[in-house]
């Protein structure tokens, strides 16, 4: 099969061959081209309508850069590659809007959905579509024959998603369920404080919303990275670079993906789908669909699900009512809105509750934690701890270098804590009671 020429948006032409070439034709990677990178942010920055196809595309290139920097045999490259390509196909409709609530109504998260598309053990097509596919090649299947261990690429990405090195290692062992080098150096590439996933979706989406924070001298970076005691430093030549990526991604989170109206959009979305619950197909099938078969679903649910989305559709957007910030809050009450993030039960039961008592419909009152949420969905946020190699030979750690990397990790995304939104008409109401009722 012949090279794939990508003229991408933000890295140029670069070529798509061999095993990823074949990669590039499954129904499994397709699909993301029917997902948005950044959900709903469109609604406010409307630049921002690309998909994880084209940033999935440009992980994998760049996994080749950072690959070739630190010096990785072509076996090593490749398995790099293809993990950057392959990182994010587990992702299903609206990406991490909806993943917390799909998982816990009886789905999955999609790291595991991801580890079973590339073994093999999870299945992407819904009911009918199997005709499209007479001779279906299916990814498990590609890599093997292409010498590719699925098992490896598949374990490479769940251990690095999973935040934790125990599991990001590289050489599977016959029979065991982890790899058994200390090598993390792959692993290190594709998720880590320093990897080819964060380098593109901040250049891709600075480029795509217009918010210019996300610009990183990613090449330089990039040429400064080595290989030490089997993980991934960067030379003392690129710490500015790597400054500058650290701050890009403070920046971007608070500028985009924490924007307080894109937390809007994101909440009444999810809560169209928590409120239809009943309604609509389950989790499983769910995470099967793309972007559009959710607004599809939720449009012939009825009720709070379609008033939801004829609201995003026209912008018609829920109003915040309350914003507290971590300052104003006491020991005890950040305790209940952790609690209030991470039990959703209890929560809508505190939403149905204000909404009770202001007389705002059901539903239409949403409390959002910001803080926590970044939590679930992002734990490299708090990663600075970055070995570099000095000019002198010797390994000291970002921190030691400059005062910027520990002030990134205690920064505060969003300076709100806590919003409470509703519908413009009852704003005034469900804030006189909103603060009452959550901390009661």
């Amino acid at each position: 099969m012949s090279a794939k020429v990508i003229n991408d948006a933000i890295h140029g032409m670069f070529r798509i061959d061999g095993v990823r070439r074949e990669l590039l034709a499954t129904p499994e990677f397709n699909k993301l081209s029917h997902i948005k990178q950044l959900g709903l942010a469109h609604l406010v920055f409307p630049g921002a309508h690309h998909t994880r196809f084209e940033h999935s595309l440009g992980v994998s290139h760049l996994g080749g850069l950072m690959a070739d920097s630190v010096g990785l045999d072509d076996h090593e490259k490749e398995v790099v590659q293809v993990a950057g390509m392959l990182h994010d196909v587990g992702h299903g409709p609206y990406s991490h809007t909806l993943e917390h609530i799909l998982h816990e109504r009886g789905g999955a998260d999609h790291m595991h959905i991801t580890e079973g598309i590339i073994t093999g053990d999870y299945e992407i097509l819904r009911e009918g579509e199997e005709s499209l596919f007479s001779d279906r090649q299916r990814i498990p299947d590609i890599l093997e024959k292409n010498g590719i261990d699925p098992q490896e690429v598949a374990c490479l990405i769940h251990g690095a998603d999973a935040g934790g090195s125990e599991r990001n290692l590289y050489h599977w062992s016959e029979g065991s369920s982890t790899f058994e080098s200390e090598d993390h150096t792959l692993a290190n590439l594709v998720h880590g404080p320093v990897d080819c996933d964060q380098l593109d979706y901040l250049l891709r989406d600075a480029h795509f919303t217009g918010v210019r924070h996300g610009v990183v001298d990613h090449l330089r970076l990039i040429e400064c990275l080595t290989r030490v005691g089997g993980e991934v430093a960067v030379k003392e030549g690129g710490i500015t670079a790597l400054e500058g990526m650290l701050m890009a991604r403070g920046m971007m989170y608070s500028a985009v993906y924490f924007h307080r109206v894109t937390r809007v959009t994101e909440m009444m979305l999810s809560r169209a789908v928590e409120r239809s619950a009943d309604k609509l197909p389950d989790a499983v099938e769910m995470q099967r669909m793309v972007d559009a078969e959710i607004w599809q679903a939720l449009d012939e649910a009825g009720g709070i699900g379609q008033e939801m989305l004829r609201r995003l559709k026209y912008r018609q957007l829920l109003k915040v009512c309350v914003t507290r910030t971590r300052d104003e809050l006491s020991i005890e009450q950040v305790s209940r809105l952790v609690e209030l993030a991470t039990d959703s039960e209890i929560r809508r039961g505190i939403e149905d509750e204000i909404a009770g008592r202001s007389h705002a419909p059901e539903g239409f009152v949403a409390i959002d934690v910001p803080s926590v949420k970044l939590l679930l969905s992002e734990p490299r946020m708090t990663q600075v701890d970055v070995k570099i190699v000095g000019k002198d030979g010797r390994i000291r750690w970002l921190k030691e270098h400059t005062p910027i990397a520990e002030a990134l990790r205690t920064r505060q995304v969003s300076q709100a804590a806590m919003f409470v939104m509703t519908l413009p008409s009852h704003a005034e109401a469900v804030a006189e009671v909103a603060e009452r009722v959550i901390f009661s």
